[in-house]
């Protein structure tokens, strides 16, 4: 397919996107969320420049592409996600079809301001678990729910995908597909573990995933999840906005918090690259705790 392309040597940007986006599923194992950005992203260039070769695309292109970003208003990380896209599509024009396109380089991406992370504290957490009660399945499956993500640091999607049989109760453990198709292991504690079996136990065995709807047998909707977990949020009393990715935000500066290494908390959380993880959490112990680790790890005293 690439071959016959490079011959026409005559490439619009949609034809060029297509291929990309085919390489980015194959050879980069991307997820299809990704891809489904990506592709908006190019849509998006398609609409406002035109369906140009992609070898015409010049400078004063990208300037009209900035232009009406601002015009409508676009926030910064969406303007620098769609600049790295199309970034990566001159890369892979240049590269992997040997076409004379404008140098990457040149496309720069705006400055986005460094987020900060919000958590909530492991009181905090306390309090969103034992706010939640046992009495209706309601109740029983948002306990097992919200015990899985402080408990696993585990992605929303990658606890409604999980399968009875995925568990190993004696290990403590699941092996799961998480983002990008790739294969990890989610530790549980023996509580949460608890609150899945009360749960599953009490709903009876219908249906291949934990997670069901209220017919016990299709898995659980993530709208419905996330509804519910507004309406629970509502009862813990706690004052943060806190969402589910929250959760795992907190999961992980939980640990850091504790002194786990950086490498460890990428393993739990399940990034790619070590790079995502310091991202988010590099630079969020104060300095007492910061202090504490030193004194913690460099006890030179007992030298001598």
């Amino acid at each position: 397919m690439m071959s016959f392309f490079c011959k026409r040597k005559r490439i619009t940007i949609g034809e060029a996107g297509k291929l990309y986006l085919d390489y980015c599923e194959v050879e980069g194992e991307m997820a299809a969320s990704s891809i489904a950005k990506y592709k908006r992203t190019i849509r998006w260039t398609i609409d406002i420049l035109g369906d140009l070769e992609v070898e015409k695309i010049n400078m004063e292109h990208i300037i009209a592409l900035k232009k009406e970003y601002n015009w409508r208003e676009l926030k910064q990380t969406t303007k620098a996600h769609n600049f790295s896209v199309i970034r990566n599509l001159m890369r892979f024009c240049r590269g992997e079809l040997r076409l004379n396109v404008m140098d990457a380089e040149k496309i720069r991406r705006p400055k986005v301001p460094k987020r900060t992370v919000e958590y909530l504290t492991e009181e905090e957490l306390k309090q969103v678990f034992s706010s939640v009660g046992q009495r209706s399945m309601r109740d029983l499956r948002f306990r097992a729910f919200i015990a899985i993500l402080i408990s696993t640091g585990c992605r929303i999607s990658e606890a409604l995908d999980l399968k009875i049989e995925d568990i190993s109760w004696r290990r403590k453990e699941a092996l799961i597909v998480g983002k990008g198709n790739k294969e990890r292991k989610l530790y549980f504690t023996k509580l949460s573990l608890d609150c899945i079996r009360e749960y599953i136990e009490r709903r009876g065995y219908e249906g291949e995933y934990v997670f069901v709807a209220e017919s016990k047998t299709n898995r659980w909707d993530r709208n419905d999840a996330q509804r519910n977990f507004r309406n629970y949020r509502k009862k813990s009393g706690i004052k943060k906005n806190y969402t589910a990715h929250v959760i795992r935000h907190s999961f992980a500066t939980m640990l850091l918090k504790k002194g786990i290494g950086l490498g460890h908390i990428q393993a739990l959380l399940g990034h790619s690259d070590i790079q995502t993880t310091c991202k988010h959490y590099l630079g969020i112990l104060s300095e007492a705790e910061a202090k504490f680790a030193h004194r913690k790890g460099i006890d030179m005293d007992s030298w001598v």
